[in-house]
């Protein structure tokens, strides 16, 4: 909501900003051109502390005498980031790439909070789609819909897993 009031045409506080420096504001949520972006901005803003979260944590799991070995060996920033950060990074970036693909295909509640789907249909979703079919009594297609999502939503999961750990080393 605390977006949804931000991004208000008329007298939100980023058009507020912009009008600062003489730019003048765009209708966030109501051009159906760039309402889409408006709420992929926001959903974005939302989950990058979680995901940040789970960066660090994995990040701070990597043994500084890695690090330190290869400073022995004379390598530098660029190659200690390359031969060792991003290679012990794989198991945190696919199950971050899986949680951020997942999200994305049942993302409903951001979408339905600051333009239910609207303008028109610029920013609907499949939840939304299915919000609206339970709306209108019709349960067994919103049913459907469901288990067809939670059906692609696995099967992609799984897939996503494989391919991404098809390079890691098994210990």
């Amino acid at each position: 909501m605390i977006f949804k009031s931000i991004l208000n045409p008329a007298e939100g506080l980023l058009n507020s900003f912009l009008n600062i420096f003489g730019i003048k504001g765009a209708k966030w949520l109501t051009d159906p051109k760039i309402a889409f972006w408006s709420v992929m901005g926001v959903d974005i803003w939302k989950g990058m502390g979680y995901i940040m979260t789970i960066f660090i944590a994995g990040i701070m799991s990597i043994s500084p005498t890695y690090y330190e070995a290869a400073e022995i060996h004379g390598a530098g920033s660029w190659q200690k980031f390359r031969a060792i950060t991003l290679p012990m990074l794989t198991p945190t970036m696919t199950v971050t790439t899986v949680l951020n693909v997942i999200y994305g295909l049942r993302v409903f509640d951001m979408v339905y909070a600051l333009t239910n789907g609207g303008p028109g249909y610029a920013t609907e979703v499949l939840y939304t789609g299915i919000y609206k079919e339970f709306g209108f009594g019709r349960y067994a297609m919103g049913t459907t819909l469901s288990s067809i999502m939670f059906v692609f939503m696995a099967l992609i999961g799984f897939f996503l897993i494989r391919a991404m750990n098809k390079n890691e080393v098994e210990e």
